[in-house]
């Protein structure tokens, strides 16, 4: 089974906001994603099923990564995201302003891992409702 980019697309476009993730993580699942990375700067998802990942822009929208590393602005703009308070567009930047270039949605150890520059992890975070 290879991943489907128009369903994965489609699961995606239905997300209203970031407090409907572990629903998505749910949709995502059913498609054969194991995991995805969303990288920053370049605005990027790249899911992985068993064999094969796709790269897809999707909602992704570039954002300035810091030089800088802030594990508790990142913990602060995750906790915000997941109350709903704000879309993805506005956590990606959020997210850019805490110097995290890429995270990592794992759907099987069912945890989001937020890196640093040097992809040392800042923070770890279960998807809740996975």
């Amino acid at each position: 089974m290879s991943l489907n980019y128009q369903e994965i697309e489609k699961v995606i476009n239905a997300e209203k906001n970031a407090g409907e993730f572990a629903q998505l993580m749910h949709e995502l699942q059913k498609l054969g994603v194991k995991r995805y990375d969303y990288l920053v700067a370049e605005g990027t998802y790249r899911y992985f099923d068993e064999d094969n990942s796709v790269d897809l822009k999707l909602n992704g929208v570039p954002k300035v990564v810091s030089d800088q590393s802030d594990s508790k602005a990142i913990k602060s703009a995750v906790k915000r995201a997941q109350s709903g308070e704000f879309d993805f567009e506005k956590f990606c930047e959020l997210a850019g302003a805490a110097g995290v270039p890429v995270w990592t949605s794992d759907l099987v150890t069912k945890q989001v891992t937020y890196y640093d520059a040097y992809h040392q992890a800042l923070l770890v975070e279960p998807i809740p409702g996975l």
